[in-house]
């Protein structure tokens, strides 16, 4: 069976427009999901913290999932801490751990003074399961006093609207290419043909 040219190229066209609207609205659900997770007025600071520290009871409810955010920046100079965080059950045994190296390095050579580092470390948790949990702070050599902590309890969740922009795409890109398959194979011996030319010069 002979396929019309024209309406080849009409349903060509057809499809590529409608990924476009798909490729927006997926656009749009990446856009969202920043804008759905906001910061509840539940925001502390803190500094000088002993070792150890423990915040909490956080009381998760059915269907209520609750977020946190860690925020901890390093105020040690020429130094270096590990700052490791903890989430306790409601008995205060661990049920999982994270941290990250914070450094501070600076001096003079040659060309005047120079200063790098690597200071801060962001942690979001997300809890699920109904229950009480706390978490617990500290660092090695006990160096929590250096570290300036922000804990922000977050109202929404942004997730399901980027993992849902972020598959969108994905398919869209994948059926963009089987659509204008013949498009994509010039495009590409194009490209391959400059970068022979290239490799010759």
């Amino acid at each position: 069976m002979l396929v019309d040219p024209k309406q080849k190229l009409r349903n060509t066209y057809f499809y590529n427009n409608l990924l476009l609207i798909l490729s927006i609205f997926a656009l749009l659900c990446i856009f969202t999901s920043i804008c759905l997770e906001i910061n509840s007025p539940n925001i502390k600071r803190y500094s000088y913290l002993e070792e150890g520290t423990t915040f909490g009871p956080i009381v998760v409810k059915k269907n209520e999932p609750v977020i946190y955010e860690i925020r901890s920046y390093f105020t040690g100079h020429n130094d270096d801490s590990y700052i490791s965080g903890e989430v306790l059950d409601e008995e205060k045994d661990t049920l999982y751990e994270f941290g990250k190296d914070a450094w501070h390095e600076s001096g003079y050579d040659s060309e005047g003074y120079w200063t790098e580092s690597d200071a801060s470390m962001t942690a979001k948790l997300t809890f699920s399961e109904p229950g009480t949990y706390y978490i617990k702070l500290g660092t090695e050599n006990n160096k929590l006093q250096a570290f300036n902590i922000v804990l922000s309890r977050k109202s929404g969740s942004g997730i399901p609207h980027l993992m849902l922009g972020c598959y969108t795409l994905l398919l869209l890109c994948i059926a963009f290419v089987f659509l204008n398959i013949d498009w994509v194979k010039e495009k590409m011996a194009q490209l391959n043909d400059k970068l022979e030319d290239l490799s010759d010069d």
